[in-house]
């Protein structure tokens, strides 16, 4: 094989390589922010608070999917990825329980 292909291979292959880490690190960076933002947004809940003052957080910040017992605020990750922050309520609309997690697509 002649050196002048045997550079252009290597070259191909530290491209390649470049952009996998690149894509492995952009997934990672967005699955991170959305993931710190959801349990940002439950950490602001208190149990035992009333619903209400998170779901006009999350109208405001256009992340309410739903009302019912349970709650999601969907925080966009990368691609199909998503960090979650569900919260469920009693039937006086007082927060009970609630947690963030990641939800990979």
């Amino acid at each position: 094989m002649k050196p002048r292909l045997r550079v252009w291979i290597a070259g191909f292959a530290a491209l390649v390589v470049a952009i996998i880490v690149a894509v492995v690190g952009i997934i990672a960076y967005s699955n991170g922010i959305a993931k710190r933002r959801a349990q940002e947004f439950c950490d602001l809940i208190s149990i035992g608070s009333d619903i209400a003052a998170a779901t006009y957080a999350a109208n405001e910040r256009k992340i309410l999917w739903g009302e019912s017992a349970a709650y999601t605020f969907y925080f966009s990750g990368f691609m199909f990825d998503k960090a979650v922050c569900e919260v469920s309520v009693d039937k006086e609309a007082k927060v009970i329980s609630k947690k963030a997690e990641m939800e990979y697509d």
